[in-house]
């Protein structure tokens, strides 16, 4: 995400306007303090997973048996009914 003060933004707003047409959003700051967000009005495209940030909120699910993999446990819980 971009950042940027008031005082720049009004300056280059045809800059920022390109840069929110091509997906991203712009923060927008004045005195330090966060104040707004530009941002695409309709979203063009899917934005890029963080796969790390993914995999920490939804960790893979483990067996509870160790040394099988999916096959064999299916294969198992099958035999197992």
């Amino acid at each position: 995400m971009v950042k940027v003060n008031v005082a720049t933004l009004k300056a280059e707003l045809s800059h920022y306007l390109e840069i929110v047409e091509n997906g991203e959003q712009v923060l927008v700051t004045s005195h330090g303090k966060e104040i707004a967000k530009i941002g695409p009005a309709f979203q063009s495209h899917v934005a890029p997973v963080n796969w790390g940030d993914f995999l920490k909120e939804h960790p893979p699910i483990k067996t509870k048996i160790k040394g099988e993999d999916a096959a064999r446990l299916m294969r198992k819980i099958r035999d197992e009914e």
